[in-house]
């Protein structure tokens, strides 16, 4: 086993750019294009003996046998679960989640932000400047993404339920709404980030919804796609370099820790 050795692991395409941008400086990479474990991923840490392995952005369906994982390997993980990550943590492996690096998530969230107004634009074919949107949830991709609209002159409403988010919303030139458990919206943009059920949507054509959080997203009842669009992996979708370049660098300043 090389302390150079860096293994990547899955079918998003930031992966295997990661893996070319961490080999450009100067660490020995390696890219599987896989999202579940086999026998050829099995015989392939064998040959390949990495130092470190980075996991998939979502979970791998099957875990990898901890047999084949030697000691002081260095794992670095995406979404992953306290059940798939314990058989792991029970041998004494280190394990670090490049999801939560926190200059990792804060550029995510600022592409996750650019990625919307992307998306919006090829959507809409309409301009940004002047047009109403309110943002629920005011965490790093909530503030990234109201900040991207107001420097482009958009009317900004935040809406959350922390005094501290509201009166940070407010310092920053925001409307702010609280969000409450019968708060609805009859007409304009919605943009949510808060990752948990938390609204109850009529059809209505006065209203769409952008959904950016991840699942299992807000809506308690589906609603059509007419009135809903879910858009997830901006990042990857849009700035796959971009993004490859943020989970480089987040990596490697794990690694240097």
């Amino acid at each position: 086993m090389k302390d150079n050795n860096w293994l990547f692991i899955g079918t998003d395409s930031r992966l295997a750019a990661c893996s070319d941008i961490m080999f450009e400086r100067g660490f020995a990479t390696h890219h599987i294009g896989t999202n579940h474990y086999s026998d050829e991923l099995g015989e392939e840490i064998t040959n390949y003996s990495p130092r470190q392995i980075v996991f998939p952005i979502v979970q791998m369906k099957d875990p990898i046998p901890p047999s084949l994982l030697d000691e002081g390997m260095e794992l670095y993980t995406g979404k992953a679960s306290e059940e798939w990550l314990k058989p792991l943590r029970e041998v004494g492996l280190s394990l670090h989640c490049y999801l939560q690096e926190e200059p990792f998530i804060w550029q995510n969230a600022k592409l996750t932000a650019e990625g919307f107004i992307h998306e919006y634009y090829a959507r809409t074919k309409r301009c940004i400047s002047g047009t109403h949107f309110s943002v629920a949830g005011f965490g790093k991709v909530g503030k990234a993404t109201a900040h991207a609209l107001a420097s482009l002159g958009a009317v900004v409403t935040v809406v959350a339920r922390s005094n501290d988010q509201l009166g940070e919303a407010c310092y920053h030139g925001y409307k702010t709404e609280r969000l409450t458990d019968d708060w609805s919206m009859k007409k304009g943009i919605l943009i949510n980030t808060i990752p948990v059920k938390w609204l109850a949507a009529p059809q209505n054509p006065s209203l769409h919804i952008y959904d950016l959080a991840s699942a299992p997203g807000c809506l308690k009842a589906q609603l059509s796609s007419e009135y809903y669009t879910v858009l997830l992996g901006l990042p990857g979708k849009h700035f796959p370099v971009d993004a490859a370049v943020a989970l480089a660098d987040a990596l490697e300043r794990m690694y240097r820790r």
